[in-house]
This record gives structure tokens, C-alpha cells and sequence, in this order.
């Protein structure tokens, strides 16, 4: 296990990790969408398999984010091409520790659906049958919803944030320095704590982005947000996680 320090960088680093995720996608924009091709096909076909298929996709998605945090890597040393082949590693390197992740994620989000549904009652189950099937509704009704749905939404929101700050870096921590997934979870969920106004600049720029990406049609916008996301969560991770022997030069 790497001995790690967390530094504290400036809000604008926020910025700055996103351009630098948006520099690595343009160094090989075919590869990193031929990457995030195969690998939303993959959680597609695995979704859609009956009861269990969404269970599926949120317990191996920690393999996802260490497969594309591992071609960030190589990308930004310049070592070798970005492949698919970088989506297997989290496979090969760190099986158990991504599982245990991925079974924390999946239990959490749980809990967290459950708690939603009952505080929100018909509103929120209204609101959910919207979603998945979308149909015409007068103000009145739709405000009438968003009423009744709204307190189940802010707990879901209050809740959820640490669940994806604690999963953010993880699976970096697991693949790249050995940690337990216990202390890798504790260690993401602590570090985007105090690192709070970085990474709300730079959650901020991926909300954006991601909104743009969803109305881009047949999902091609998809292709661009996926790597430029993780690529600049592994620009992140490097920012906010220094080796020891780094000293202060890593936290310049």
C-alpha cells in the first residue's frame, strides 16, 4: 500500500482538471470512444437482463471507473495508445476490493430508494412513472407531484452525495495504491470533503457537460462525456493524492 498525503488545491484546480481530462480525450477522441462504446454496450445488455440486471451494473461499476482510470493513466504518460483492452485491469489487478465497492454502492443506493419511496409517497412514485414513461401533464398536476415528491428528493440528494464522493476515487486507490476497500472508501469520501470547493467547481463543470452529452442524439454525445469524465476524475485523483516521498513539490 502506497503512502499517500491529500493536498489541498484551489478552487480553480476544479477547472483545471477538467481541461485537462477534455486534453486527453482529444489526444485520441476515436479510442476513447471506441472505449466508452464497448463498455455502455456492455452495461446495456447487462441492465436489461430481467431483476437483476441493474444490481449488476451498479456492483461491477467500480470496474468501469478503474478500467478507464488505468488508460487515463497510460494516455497521460504518453506510454502507450488508449484500448479497450485497459477495461479488463480492474479485473486482473484488484477483483475483490472492486466487488466490495461495488456491494457498498449497490447497498447504499438500495437503501437509499427505499428510503425515497417512503418518504414520498404517490407523489414520488408518480413522479418515478413519469420517468420511465413520459407523458403530457397539466401544471397543476406536475406541481402537485413535485410537492409531495420533494422532501423524498432532498433526502435522496443529502443521502446519495456522500455514497458517490466515498465511490468516486476508490477505485483509483485500490488499483493504483493497493488500499483496502474500506480505507479507499474512507479516504475519497474524506478527501472531497475537505476538498469541497474544487470539486464543487468541477462537479459543476460535468453537470453541464453531461446535460449537453444527454441531448446530443443516439447517445454520441455519451461517447464524449464517459472518458472526458473519468479521464479528468483520474486528473483529479493525482491533484488530491500525492505520494509522501512527493514531498511539497506535489501539491504545487
Amino acid at each position: 500500500m502506497n503512502d499517500l498525503i491529500v493536498t489541498r488545491p484551489p478552487a480553480r484546480a476544479g477547472m483545471a482538471w477538467f481541461q485537462e481530462g477534455w486534453r486527453l480525450f482529444l489526444a485520441a477522441p476515436l479510442s476513447w470512444m471506441g472505449m466508452a462504446a464497448m463498455a455502455l454496450l456492455a452495461l446495456i445488455l447487462l441492465g436489461s437482463l430481467p431483476q437483476i440486471g441493474g444490481a449488476i451494473v451498479q456492483l461491477l461499476s467500480p470496474f468501469l471507473v478503474a478500467g478507464f482510470m488505468s488508460a487515463s493513466r497510460v494516455a497521460r504518460a504518453g506510454s502507450q495508445p488508449v484500448t479497450f483492452l485497459y477495461l479488463a485491469d480492474g479485473f486482473r489487478q484488484a477483483p475483490r476490493p472492486l466487488v466490495a465497492v461495488g456491494a457498498v454502492y449497490l447497498l447504499a443506493s438500495l437503501l437509499v430508494d427505499q428510503l425515497m419511496r417512503q418518504l414520498g409517497g404517490e407523489g414520488f412514485q408518480e413522479l418515478l412513472r413519469l420517468s420511465q414513461e413520459p407523458q403530457p401533464v397539466d401544471p397543476e398536476a406536475a406541481r402537485a407531484i413535485l410537492e409531495q415528491a420533494a422532501p423524498a428528493l432532498l433526502a435522496g440528494l443529502a443521502l446519495y452525495t456522500p455514497v458517490l464522493l466515498a465511490t468516486w476515487f476508490a477505485p483509483a486507490l485500490i488499483l493504483f495504491d493497493r488500499y483496502g476497500p474500506g480505507r479507499a472508501l474512507y479516504w475519497s469520501l474524506w478527501t472531497c470533503l475537505v476538498n469541497w470547493r474544487p470539486m464543487l467547481v468541477y462537479t459543476l463543470l460535468l453537470t453541464a457537460a453531461g446535460t449537453v452529452a444527454m441531448l446530443i442524439p443516439f447517445g454520441l454525445g455519451m461517447l464524449v462525456f464517459v472518458p472526458l469524465a473519468l479521464a479528468s476524475s483520474y486528473v483529479a485523483y493525482t491533484a488530491m493524492f500525492a505520494h509522501r516521498r512527493e514531498g511539497l513539490e506535489a501539491t504545487a
